[in-house]
């Protein structure tokens, strides 16, 4: 291979040129985002029925839907809930399933399950979409105006922005929150339909029959052909009132005579606000793998062009941007890429005293950064901060592989070989060592393909960008760097710093050579203080917090906020403003940039689908903070701040803080909180009593704060009971008193009218109901009038029903074809993983809760078996490295000595992960995972040369110290290459570097202790194993 690249060094330049040009076309389209696509493939099916409970919604659409969907292929489980109006089931289908064809199996058993359901019900088509349980929106768009209603802002906003955003390419959705749709109401005013014998469906009838588009046909004659069209649609909306309900004795009772005509909208379910004014936001989610950056400069664009053309006094602004963080956390891993370069090109300046050298090392990073650019690109991969991050961890390897040659070519020059020579001889004398160190580097990253789910979507891009860079590395120092070696080396002088420099090098590796043939006598001693200080290491690794993902500050705070159930939609609207103004006014001066307030349920199906407001009780305060550099608090911090704020002010209020915004939703599987404990039963109100034990034992954990659970049984209900003696006798039938009820409380929206306004084309419902203001009682529904026959008198449902007060639950949740409920909790000054450790341990011995099945669910879930799972690929790479090494050295004892470089490296990272006030997460794991194939690498040099030494007839001892002093320049460069490489990600100096901030902990501190502890643990294991090898040959 070296021999021929250095036969066609023209061949080889054009070949690099080539791969650097193709590089730089194609990395500007490759998209840019915070993480590798994490979306599981989730279906959701949306099925509104109007005026239907939670506890009728399951039983008569949510189960049925469940049951069918369930026996689709591909399915894992089915999740579910059921509220007022609107059933939602989540259909998680097992990872790799092609969605678009899932959704085709899905959509045909939904329409076999609601085959069942009663017309009369009124149930609006189901639908089926692609869902991203993050709920996360890369951008919202608020649009608000102090002189516009709800109304009017909803219409523009749904006829004007709406369908702009839902045509943006990697748009899933625009769903609008806030305002009210424009509807006509007829208002009814009971006492005057009642005294003329009649009731609110007559009402309603009237405006259908008055208010149709029908075809009219077309005029065909002898004479000509004309279409014909009919008034048959009112032009204007005050002409409905002139339509006649009946005829009393020839003079025909109007709509208008009993009934107010209003163009309104429809019964207000959410209130929203933008720093206090009112507003309506679109939350703009992004399909499966759709381009951040790409969608939120679209939706940029569509703000401006909008804003141009905005009514008077109407605003609009892209609010809550995800897309600042994908940016800044880009740059930040591109600037500590650069930065690591250059840091490492003057270390490799250093030891070699050559620019030349260095220049030769420098080129071939990026032209092997090239390789793997086109490779992920080829695979579709994005750059974020995993393969970013793959290409930072992987810069210190990458110039292992260089330096190694480079230091053997220049080795062998400096004994006489002419540089054409030594180029081909040096190169090949450390081929299979590099080529070892390369396979037990990549041999690590091979168990990563074994994770299962968000993990192994996580990691496979990191484990790719590593694996082609260390591939590509070594083909170029086979190839590339011998020929840059043959024509740009040459016998350069060194200068006089230069050979201070060089002698002071020569001097710490002959000091270094001295001090471990004084400790060798004493290796037993060596042996036990390392196994010592590895049982100690161990024990402090226990000791460390654990976490999912590192918490990272993106400028934004949620707080989910409950108030007492039956709580108004009005009270809660002004208690949330309220809410936003103080911690305005209260949280740090400068630290807060918006506020936004939703209060209820947003009456939009596909709104309410990913809303966490279950009801008017219901609401969050949303706040976008100024960046970190212009605040002193961190995010956390303001957390902590706000809810001793909230706490203090409002006693008695549920509160779940939620700090984060994109990053912190994509591993919260669809819930608000990071600890989510799941029961499930069939009986509600014992679920509710259960839940409310698990909940009073997590308030007893220290450090777990917002406790809350989910599916309350508190929620005020009204019943109807009606006398089915009495209702015969007066001839009522239970279907038309279950439509009077509806129509006294929401109307007739199961049955509504379509009104067309011919000024603007587009349609609005026209829906028949009472006045809201004079249903201020339950007692008031008694007197709601029931229509008996065409002709007879109408009665009110209080003559054959009894109306009676009741509570139940706001929401019916299922699992796996369970009921369940779920207890969300935050944690405040400490750890999840010890927080998890501590409830656990207390719910199995506390006599309320010892006898529950409980069980994790959400990110706690995600962390246990991912840990899991990276436990098995370390202890899999381990064993990897081992088959290599042994297949390498031809021997099942040498590998041994090497494996001894892992074990030690703990110490590195405990004191690297302790110092920086972090702990194990899936990055830190990862980390420990890269040290195991590091460390080993740098062994296996000093184990290779020893034991060609000792096989060539040199005595043992003199072997291994003459192995580590020739090979402590190579080791300490690379190492400190590595080191000196991850240090600025170690420190995370850059914004948005975070997440990779515990992995670059862990292979820096693992690195330095396993290169330094190994340096004399390493030449102890050999003489340990040449002995025995010795003795078996005699």
């Amino acid at each position: 291979m070296t021999a021929l690249a250095l036969r066609n060094p023209i061949a080889m330049l054009m070949l690099c040129i080539a791969l650097a040009v193709f590089a730089a076309v194609v990395t500007p389209r490759m998209p840019i985002d915070t993480f590798p696509e994490l979306t599981p493939p989730v279906l959701v099916v949306g099925t509104l029925a109007p005026g239907l409970g939670p506890k009728d919604m399951e039983k008569t659409i949510t189960w049925r839907v469940e049951k069918y969907v369930s026996a689709t292929p591909g399915v894992d489980h089915v999740e579910s809930i059921s509220r007022n109006n609107l059933s939602i089931v989540f259909v998680w289908m097992k990872w790799g399933t092609d969605l678009n064809g899932a959704q085709t199996l899905v959509q045909q058993q939904v329409q076999f399950a609601m085959a069942a359901v009663p017309k009369s019900l009124g149930v609006l088509p189901p639908f089926v979409l692609q869902f991203d349980p993050s709920n996360a929106p890369v951008v919202q768009v608020a649009l608000w105006g102090e002189n516009f209603t709800g109304p009017q802002l909803y219409d523009y906003a749904f006829n004007n922005i709406e369908p702009r955003l839902e045509g943006i390419s990697g748009v899933a959705s625009a769903a609008l929150n806030g305002g009210r749709q424009r509807q006509i109401n007829i208002i009814v005013d009971p006492a005057k339909v009642q005294a003329r014998s009649l009731t609110a469906q007559d009402v309603a009838e009237a405006v259908s029959h008055s208010n149709a588009l029908l075809p009219s046909g077309e005029f065909i004659s002898p004479k000509f052909d004309a279409n014909v069209y009919t008034n048959a649609i009112p032009k204007a909306v005050k002409e409905i009132g002139d339509a006649a309900v009946k005829v009393v004795d020839g003079m025909p009772v109007l709509i208008r005579d009993v009934a107010r005509v209003e163009d309104g909208g429809s019964p207000p379910t959410q209130d929203v606000s933008v720093n206090g004014t009112n507003a309506v936001y679109l939350n703009v989610l992004r399909v499966p793998g759709g381009n951040t950056l790409a969608i939120v400069e679209s939706v940029d664009k569509v703000v401006a062009e909008m804003e141009a053309k905005l009514p008077p006094g109407m605003h609009v602004r892209a609010i809550f941007d995800a897309s600042t963080f994908v940016r800044t956390s880009y740059h930040g891993l591109k600037v500590e890429v650069i930065r690591a370069l250059c840091l490492i090109a003057v270390v490799i300046l250093i030891f070699l005293q050559s620019v030349r050298g260095t220049l030769i090392v420098a080129v071939a990073i990026p032209l092997s950064f090239a390789i793997a650019l086109i490779v992920l690109y080829a695979t579709g991969q994005t750059l974020n901060a995993f393969t970013l991050g793959g290409m930072t961890l992987a810069m210190g390897r990458l110039v292992d592989d260089a330096v190694v040659v480079l230091e053997s070519i220049h080795r062998h020059q400096r004994q006489g070989m002419s540089v054409k020579e030594a180029s081909l001889v040096g190169t090949n004398a450390v081929a299979l060592p590099v080529l070892a160190s390369m396979l037990t580097t990549i041999a690590v990253l091979l168990p990563v393909v074994l994770l299962a789910g968000l993990a192994k979507r996580l990691f496979v891009p990191l484990a790719l960008t590593v694996a082609t860079a260390m591939i590509a590395s070594y083909f170029v120092s086979m190839m590339v760097t011998p020929v840059a070696c043959r024509y740009f080396l040459g016998h350069a002088e060194v200068g006089r710093l230069g050979k201070k420099v060089e002698h002071a090098i020569d001097a710490l590796a002959t000091h270094y050579s001295e001090l471990l043939r004084r400790v060798l006598p004493f290796r037993f001693t060596i042996l036990a203080a390392s196994v010592l200080l590895v049982v100690v290491s161990v024990f402090w690794a226990t000791k460390l917090p654990s976490t999912f993902f590192p918490e990272i500050d993106e400028s934004m705070e949620r707080i989910y906020v409950r108030f007492a159930p039956g709580t108004s939609l009005e009270d809660s609207t002004r208690k949330l403003q309220e809410m936003g103004k103080v911690l305005q006014s209260e949280l740090p001066k400068g630290t807060v940039d918006l506020v936004l307030t939703n209060a209820g349920s947003p009456e939009n199906a596909r709104s309410a689908m990913t809303s966490p407001n279950w009801g008017p009780h219901m609401g969050f305060v949303r706040l976008q903070l100024v960046d970190p550099e212009k605040r002193s608090y961190s995010q956390r911090q303001i957390s902590d701040l706000s809810r001793a704020i909230l706490n203090r002010q409002w006693p008695g209020v549920d509160f779940l803080q939620w700090p984060g915004g994109l990053v912190a939703s994509v591993f919260s599987n669809g819930y608000f909180a990071p600890m989510v404990v799941e029961l499930r039963g069939e009986d509600l109100t014992a679920l509710d009593e259960q839940a409310k034990a698990v909940a009073a034992v997590a308030r007893s954990v220290d450090g777990v704060r917002d406790v809350w659970i989910t599916g309350q049984m508190n929620y005020p209900e009204i019943h109807v009971d009606t006398n089915r003696e009495k209702a015969g006798l007066v001839g009522v039938t239970l279907r038309s008193a279950a439509q009077s009820t509806l129509e006294a409380t929401l109307g007739n929206i199961n049955t509504p009218s379509v009104w067309i306004d011919s000024h603007n084309g587009q349609s609005y419902y026209v829906v028949t109901q009472y006045d809201r203001k004079l249903v201020t009682d339950a007692n008031v529904l008694a007197q709601v009038p029931v229509r008996v026959g065409e002709d007879a008198a109408a009665v009110t449902l209080g003559s054959y029903g009894k109306i009676r007060r009741a509570v139940g639950p706001i929401a019916v949740e299922r699992n796996s074809l369970e009921r369940a409920t779920h207890i969300e909790m935050q944690t405040e000054g400490r750890d999840i993983g010890s927080a998890v450790a501590d409830l656990t341990e207390k719910l199995r011995s506390d006599a309320r809760t010892r006898d529950l099945p409980f069980r994790w669910v959400g990110q706690v879930q995600l962390m246990q078996t991912t840990f899991s799972g990276l436990g098995l690929a370390i202890g899999l790479a381990v064993m990897v490295v081992f088959m290599i090494m042994a297949a390498q050295f031809k021997s099942l004892r040498l590998p041994f000595v090497m494996l001894f470089t892992i074990p030690v490296s703990l110490v590195g990272i405990d004191l690297a992960l302790m110092a920086a006030g972090q702990g194990f997460s899936i990055t830190a794991l990862m980390g420990v995972l890269m040290v195991v194939g590091i460390a080993v690498s740098n062994g296996i040099l000093l184990v290779a040369e020893a034991n060609h030494r000792f096989q060539a007839g040199a005595e043992k001892r003199e072997a291994v110290v003459g192995a580590a002093k020739s090979r402590f320049v190579p080791i300490m460069m690379t190492s400190l290459a590595t080191v000196i490489g991850l240090v600025p990600t170690a420190f995370a100096l850059e914004r948005g570097t975070e997440s990779n901030q515990p992995l670059a902990l862990a292979v820096v501190g693992g690195l330095v202790s396993s290169t330094v502890l190994s340096l004399f643990l390493v030449p102890v294991m050999f003489l340990f194993v040449a002995k025995r090898e010795v003795e078996a040959e005699g």
